[in-house]
């Protein structure tokens, strides 16, 4: 007797499709520990093709749930996928390394291995320790980040400013005048007082007639 053929509605194929891609997304994390070319793929497959609406209508509510990562860690890594590539995950498998510096020895990385000194390194487990070496000494090599321009700040945030610095210099009078018992002391903070006061007379003038 022949085995019976079973149809699937198209509901259940869906679901059956979906179980499938959750069960590879366990297995990456499993044999992995870090995310794969393959997983990023799925991810991105997931959220593009809206087929976690299968079973919750929410993103964030799919990821936290079942694939247990915020939605924000998904959509990063969907990111990096479609910016970088496939290769990125081959080698971020292997070592800590940020996008900035891929991007900069990506060059070097083709057809499945790391290419550096003359040697060409295959992308595998087994060369995990040379690829970690290898992507070190070409961090190394990178010229240093330029610093980044400090941002001048407006003339509002410096009035802000002011303002705070001035409570804080106004409390510490206060607190002086209150506990200055010394004569030299208060004599002292008197001609303080006296010369701030001079000053500040001078710059309202300045303000005004301007």
């Amino acid at each position: 007797m022949k085995n019976a053929k079973i149809e699937l509605t198209p509901e259940q194929a869906n679901l059956l499709d979906l179980g499938e891609i959750l069960g590879q997304q366990r297995t990456f994390g499993l044999v992995a520990g870090k995310c794969s070319a393959a997983q990023a793929a799925t991810l991105h497959r997931l959220r593009e093709q809206k087929i976690y609406k299968r079973i919750t209508s929410s993103w964030d509510e799919f990821c936290a749930n079942y694939l247990r990562i915020s939605s924000t860690e998904a959509n990063r890594i969907i990111r990096d996928w479609q910016e970088l590539g496939p290769a990125f995950f081959e080698v971020a498998q292997f070592t800590r390394i940020s996008p900035e510096t891929y991007l900069a020895i990506a060059p070097s990385v083709k057809d499945g291995a790391l290419h550096h000194n003359g040697e060409v390194i295959p992308l595998t487990e087994e060369n995990a320790r040379k690829i970690a070496s290898a992507v070190a000494d070409m961090r190394r090599a990178l010229p240093a980040p330029a610093a980044k321009p400090k941002r001048l700040a407006t003339p509002a945030e410096r009035v802000k400013e002011l303002d705070r610095r001035c409570g804080e210099v106004t409390v510490e009078f206060r607190d002086l005048v209150r506990q200055s018992r010394d004569g030299t002391c208060r004599e002292k903070l008197g001609i303080l007082l006296d010369r701030w006061q001079t000053e500040l007379r001078r710059i309202e003038r300045d303000y005004r007639e301007g």
